[in-house]
């Protein structure tokens, strides 16, 4: 009987419980749906009336005492009060998490996107229309990027060239000295096998070129350039190509080109005048039968230009240009400064362009290397160590200026003969077809410079001169040059003597670079869209006065520019 009446009492508490918390549960269920309100009133009305009625049946059959009963009662109203105070606690932090909350109903998703179409075809146009006006005008493009970010020019390319050095089988080896690795190691027999330039061994290789930079104009005439390149070992002076293969290192990045500019014109833009100072590209007409065409020059230089039509955009212009560009400085407090190693170049020339396109270009250069001579050193003396040159190819006559009576091991090797070069050049583009163009380039030098007296008073031997380089290339292919599928191909031939130009700089491609060579070449490209290229060129050449040294260089290049 006591488990029935502990039974009866929970059933008791939790019927009462639900038919006191029903008033708020109907409260609850009204604010959110008002129609079923009355229907839940009743039923809870009925559930209420049926329990009391059972509490009073059994108090009237015995199963629980009236005092039982009440007790029940009573448990069952607090619990449901408590149950009723702690939903209003909950609706009223729900109510206070929800203000300000925005209620947005389900939107089909065939509704937005008939909606999506609707606000792009209202205002495409204007977006469109505020885009282009943005871009086509300046004074728009600068209210709305930073004033550093308009002023500047990005550029870069990148190159990715396969490389085949093929050696004639008749070329001897040990004959060919490797002056730079000589003079790094302090002689022939210091050096051991590095000594000689390799002249039988066929080398293929993947290269890479990477340049980066910006121009800024600063106003007022003025402007500024920087420019990042690739580079390794000591090839950063000609080459800026890096070797693959060099797992587990960082390529080496170099200050390419860093200088500031001033150019002035006259009212009619007839007429300008430049300064330029700091490192820059190359500044001369020419072709890198002297000049390599990676080369940059560090320095000073003046340009003056004027045209001769009343076209601008067809202009026949007359230019001069100088420049003067430290080699090396010589720092020591026995040698005077005036010894630093310098070259000075002048230039003049012509460039007249037709309505058409068609290009003639004509110029005479005068270039002079200053102390750049070696001298020979006294008995035990270093003195004129820094005569030697810091980097040479192969070719120019060479002679050892070290004097060591107790170590013959001892060998620092520098240029024998004067460099005063005088170079002649012609280019021409002639647009004489609809959709097709023929180039012609002919290039020569001598070293007027050069005194085989002076030589044999300074080494003590006779050298004959060998002092004259000429180049002719011949071109034909399509107008455009950046439409894709657009052509060009070349056929050319070259011939320079052993001291015609000073090899250090000049083309270290051709016969894998240096004087002393003649031979031919031949180029095409192909344009893939106005920012890709392949290029392919095939060079043969032989040595002219040395012993035989056949080189064959086939390169297969892919140019980017951005």
């Amino acid at each position: 009987m006591l488990k029935s009446k502990g039974r009866f009492a929970v059933l008791l508490s939790i019927a009462w419980a639900l038919c006191g918390a029903g008033p708020a549960l109907a409260q609850t269920s009204s604010s959110s749906s008002s129609s079923s309100s009355a229907t839940e009133q009743h039923n809870l009305a009925e559930l209420r009336d049926t329990v009391v009625n059972l509490i009073q049946a059994l108090v009237d059959r015995g199963v629980i005492t009236r005092e039982q009963a009440e007790a029940m009662i009573r448990d069952a109203k607090a619990k449901a009060e408590a149950e009723v105070a702690a939903n209003e606690a909950r609706e009223k932090a729900q109510a206070e998490a929800d203000k300000g909350a925005v209620r947005v109903p389900y939107v089909p998703q065939i509704v937005k996107d008939e909606i999506s179409k609707q606000v792009a075809a209202e205002i495409a146009p204007t977006v469109k229309q505020d885009v282009t006006a943005a871009v086509t005008s300046p004074e728009t493009m600068h209210s709305v990027l930073p004033e550093w970010l308009w002023l500047m020019n990005w550029t870069g390319d990148v190159r990715l060239r396969g490389e085949a050095d093929l050696y004639g089988r008749d070329n001897p080896p040990f004959t060919y000295l490797d002056f730079n690795e000589v003079n790094a190691a302090g002689g022939i027999v210091p050096a051991g096998a590095k000594a000689y330039l390799d002249t039988t061994e066929d080398v293929d290789r993947l290269r890479v070129r990477v340049r980066f930079g910006f121009d800024t104009e600063l106003g007022d005439g003025w402007s500024t350039g920087v420019r990042l390149a690739t580079g390794s070992g000591g090839e950063i002076f000609v080459s800026t190509n890096q070797t693959l293969g060099t797992y587990g290192e960082g390529y080496q990045m170099a200050l390419d080109q860093g200088y500031l500019r001033w150019t002035g014109t006259t009212s009619t833009n007839r007429q300008s005048l430049s300064f330029t100072g700091g490192r820059i590209g190359n500044p001369w007409l020419s072709t890198n039968m002297e000049w390599y065409n990676d080369l940059t020059f560090e320095g000073v230089l003046a340009d003056y230009r004027i045209n001769l039509s009343d076209d601008n955009v067809h202009p026949d212009n007359l230019f001069a240009t100088a420049g003067a560009f430290p080699l090396q400085n010589v720092n020591s407090s026995l040698i005077s400064s005036s010894q630093n190693k310098w070259l000075v170049g002048y230039q003049l020339g012509a460039d007249f362009n037709s309505e058409n396109d068609s290009r003639l270009r004509l110029a005479a250069a005068y270039y002079d290397y200053l102390h750049i001579t070696g001298e020979r050193n006294a008995p035990d003396s270093t003195l004129y160590n820094y005569t030697a040159p810091l980097l040479v190819q192969k070719g120019n006559t060479m002679f050892d200026i070290s004097d060591q009576p107790g170590n013959p091991d001892v060998n620092l090797f520098a240029l024998a003969a004067h460099y005063r070069i005088v170079d002649l050049i012609a280019m021409g583009d002639w647009h004489a077809f609809d959709r097709y163009s023929v180039s012609l380039t002919a290039n020569a030098v001598r070293n007027i410079g050069y005194s085989w007296e002076q030589i044999l008073a300074e080494t003590g031997s006779y050298v004959a001169p060998r002092i004259n380089g000429y180049e002719a290339d011949l071109g034909f292919g399509t107008l455009s040059t950046h439409e894709r599928g657009s052509w060009r191909a070349w056929i050319g031939y070259r011939y320079l003597q052993r001291d015609a130009v000073l090899d250090a700089f000049n083309d270290e491609d051709w016969h894998y670079g240096g004087t002393d060579m003649k031979g031919y070449q031949v180029m095409f490209d192909w344009v893939f869209n106005r920012y890709v290229l392949l290029h392919i060129r095939y060079m043969a050449a032989n040595a002219i006065d040395g012993p035989p040294l056949n080189i064959d260089v086939l390169q297969l290049d892919v140019n980017t520019a951005f």
